[in-house]
Order: structure tokens, then sequence, then C-alpha cells
């Protein structure tokens, strides 16, 4: 397995495989991309508010969610934290949950122009 730098938001072999299932189809590409957007859109705030809440069954699921929702599109380093948190609110422990949100946000800001810019070398 290749080892990804520290920085990297995306695990490069899956978006390789991405990459050949969509057959280079962009618009399908953009579907992926978009859907993922959304459903993080939707779930990341319920999180966030299931962790200020110290909702421990919640955090479990949504982290669970979009740990799947994550690894999907390549988005490695941010499944493992979703894991993290899963994990967290499995054990009903959110210490340090806040930092890793923080993390997830960043990530989440940093998604699609990443996104866009591996695959346009594409086309």
């Amino acid at each position: 397995m290749t080892r990804m730098p520290e920085d990297a938001l995306f695990n490069e072999e899956k978006l390789a495989e991405l990459h050949q299932i969509a057959n280079g189809n962009m618009d399908f590409l953009n579907k992926i991309a978009t859907t993922y957007i959304q459903q993080f859109e939707a779930k990341y705030p319920e999180l966030q508010s299931a962790v200020e809440a110290k909702d421990y069954s919640r955090v479990e699921q949504l982290a669970h969610l979009l740990k799947g929702a994550s690894y999907s599109v390549g988005l490695e380093q941010t499944a493992l934290l979703f894991h993290d948190l899963e994990v967290a609110g499995e054990n009903a422990h959110l210490d340090g949950a806040t930092e890793t949100l923080a993390t997830i946000e960043s990530h989440s800001k940093r998604f699609l122009s990443e996104w866009n810019t591996h695959f346009e070398q594409f086309t």
C-alpha cells in the first residue's frame, strides 16, 4: 500500500479506483463528490450538536455514517477521524472531540478543490 504524506487528504489508490470505475466520466465523478458534500453538510452539524449535547449514541451513529461516506470518496484521514469519534461515542468519552471536529472541518474545506485538481489531470 502506498504511504500517504502526513497532510494528504485523499488515498491516491482509492481515487485511482474511482477514476477507473467512472471510466473517466467527469459527470459521474462530480456526482460522487456532490453526494458526499450533501451528506456531509446534512449530517456534520448534527454530529457537532450531538458532541455538544454529549449524546453518545448519536455521536457513534453519525460518526459511523460519515466515516463510511468519507472512505467511499478516498478521504482516508477524515474517515479515521470519524472512526475516533465513533469509538469515543461508543465509550461515552468525548475528550478531544471538539478538536477532532475542527480538523474534520478543515478537511471538508479542502475536499472539493483537491478532488477537482486530482481528476482534472485526467481530462
